[in-house]
């Protein structure tokens, strides 16, 4: 007869052999090995909205961004970099993939094509320990996200990112893994510091939400594409403020990075997904929607330099996995920019393209942009002179102020009417006009420079099969481009 001693002996060993079965337990046994490579980190924070103009390091001002400004510093900086697509969403997943949002499948507010490889999916398969904050629903489909520790939301709240970091840092160092951590700043998206509307959502602009030094309307420049009008000064002034609360954001951050131990050891790269949520901005080709600067300092880089070739944020990806030394990921649209910070020659891209598909409602405003160093062509498929542009752009004051004072203003009248109605085609000398105000597609001057930019962006679309291709092809031989509208089908599910 079997003793007790030896009976809980037996039932012991019989439930560990069966906790040993489990899929789990070969987890846990593995979760403190050590992995013989010294692999740097990777910190990427994005901000919401935010326009290059309003960036210290960009403008020339200084005290508004120090934390930036600190960070530029000590960086390369890219100042002209364009997203591929001036939309949260699309421009979110295009740099993730490294692929156009049409080749990528997400050219709205919709997921990519299950199966597209992303940053976050070549790292995890690299061991490498992966979290985000905010935007999450921003980054689909979730199989090609698969974040180890992911936290949505919408929060201002300037230590919200620094508190997942810390959190993210010490669950990559228990497990002994490189980590890649995704800070997505919300401010400076609508609604903006000191709006009525975001009375609520930023606690009436108390304890952390308020900022030190408040600027108020005429303490801060309207930029080119916009009128100065009261209301619009008073709107620029509450977005500057977000503006500066994001820079209190990306300081706590970078402040519990080197808390953590880690800051020798990581990369970081900071970007805009995209402009202003302005008009002739956000959701638009315009240069004030698609320019988005590029921050990105890492161990045993040369002097910080500031590179001004034309590029997209495309390029990030290859970048940083080369930079990483992880397995390339085939097939992708951008291109590395390590072989040039390590001293190769520059090579100038000759143009870049940005595109815009469907918009937060649900509706296809098909637009597109090929810039070259000074000129940039446009090709708007929904400007047929009926359709109008209902964009969030248009929220807030700056829209409205424009609409009431083209009343009266025959100058403000034919702005917003080139906004909202806009121009088949149209050529812009970024340099005479950084506020895109003139169109030169008609003018015998430009016409050999506009036929060449025509073809370059006929050849551009037929190289990456463009779903607007064939109505470029239509409206080049004088026809009228084709729109099927589904709005239901393709409107924001989450807010954005």
């Amino acid at each position: 007869m079997i003793n007790q001693r030896k009976r809980r002996f037996l039932q012991a060993s019989a439930a560990a052999a069966v906790v040993a079965a489990l899929p789990g337990y070969a987890h846990a046994v593995d979760y403190v090995k050590r992995d013989p490579r010294k692999r740097h980190n990777l910190l990427l924070i994005t901000s919401d909205d935010v326009d290059w103009s309003a960036l210290g390091f960009m403008n020339g001002r200084r005290g508004l961004t120090p934390h930036l400004d600190g960070l530029a510093a000590q960086s390369h900086v890219f100042g002209q970099v364009r997203t591929v697509a001036p939309i949260c969403m699309p421009s979110r997943q295009a740099f993730m993939s490294g692929l156009l949002p049409h080749r990528n499948g997400g050219n709205g507010f919709f997921p990519m094509r299950e199966g597209t490889p992303t940053l976050c999916s070549a790292l995890s398969a690299e061991g490498y320990y992966c979290a985000a904050s905010h935007k999450i629903g921003h980054m689909q489909p979730a199989s090609s996200f698969p974040w180890d520790m992911k936290q949505e939301g919408k929060d201002r709240h300037p230590m919200v990112h620094a508190d997942m970091l810390r959190l993210a840092v010490t669950e990559a160092q228990a497990q002994y893994k490189p980590f890649f951590i995704n800070c997505n700043i919300n401010d400076p998206h609508r609604p903006f510091y000191g709006s009525e509307d975001a009375r609520e959502l930023d606690h009436e602009q108390t304890g952390p939400y308020r900022i030190p030094h408040p600027l108020k309307a005429g303490q801060v420049p309207v930029p080119g594409n916009l009128e100065d009008l009261p209301d619009i000064r008073e709107e620029m002034a509450q977005y500057w403020n977000s503006v500066q609360r994001m820079d209190i954001a990306v300081g706590n951050i970078l402040k519990a990075l080197k808390k953590s131990g880690a800051w020798d050891d990581t990369i970081i790269l900071f970007v805009a997904d995209h402009g202003m949520p302005m008009p002739f901005a956000k959701a638009s080709v315009y240069d004030h929607g698609i320019r988005t600067p590029v921050l990105l300092r890492y161990p045993g880089m040369a002097k910080p330099r500031r590179f001004d070739m034309l590029a997209t944020n495309l390029d990030i990806l290859p970048t940083l996995i080369e930079l990483l030394q992880a397995k390339p990921v085939p097939g992708l649209d951008g291109r590395s920019w390590v072989p040039m910070l390590n001293g190769e020659a520059v090579r100038d891209t000759p143009f870049i393209m940005s595109y815009v598909d469907y918009v937060s409602s649900g509706f296809l405003y098909p637009s597109r942009t090929l810039q070259d160093r000074r000129h940039a062509f446009h090709y708007t498929a929904w400007a047929n002179g009926k359709t109008e542009l209902k964009i969030e752009s248009m929220w807030g004051l700056t829209y409205p102020a424009m609409a009431k004072a083209a009343e009266t203003d025959a100058r403000i009248a034919a702005r917003v009417k080139q906004y909202v109605m806009g121009y088949p085609m149209a050529l812009y000398d970024l340099e005479a006009d950084p506020g895109q105000r003139r169109n030169l597609i008609d003018d015998p001057a430009y016409r050999t420079k506009a036929d060449q930019m025509k073809r370059l962006m006929l050849g551009e679309m037929e190289r990456t099969a463009d779903p607007q291709l064939e109505n470029f092809r239509t409206s080049l031989a004088g026809g009228t481009p084709v729109l099927m509208q589904e709005p239901a089908k393709y409107r924001i599910r989450s807010g954005d």
